[in-house]
């Protein structure tokens, strides 16, 4: 799961999403779809999203955290951090 993602655009801006900050809960790459997908909580107005498109991304930056069991009484924990330079086409 992917915990905080910075994402630098083609046109020079950067913007950075934190889960549990601004009501953000979940972020997804998506290479199939060409997308960055940002998840919010639900309101009364509904859910929002936030949609990147991959082609207008020159660098994404994340911390991937993932809770992975070692031995039935004990929980690890795995923290990987990772960085995606997409080549423009």
């Amino acid at each position: 799961m992917i915990e905080k993602i910075e994402v630098g655009m083609a046109s020079g801006d950067v913007h950075n999403f934190k889960r549990g900050e601004f009501g953000v809960e979940s972020m997804e790459i998506d290479e199939l779809r060409g997308l960055i997908q940002i998840s919010y909580g639900k309101k009364e107005g509904g859910q929002k999203y936030v949609l990147i498109p991959l082609q207008n991304v020159e660098k994404c930056e994340y911390l991937d955290k993932e809770v992975i069991n070692t031995s039935p009484t004990t929980t690890g924990t795995k923290i990987e951090s990772g960085t995606q330079l997409l080549d423009k086409v």
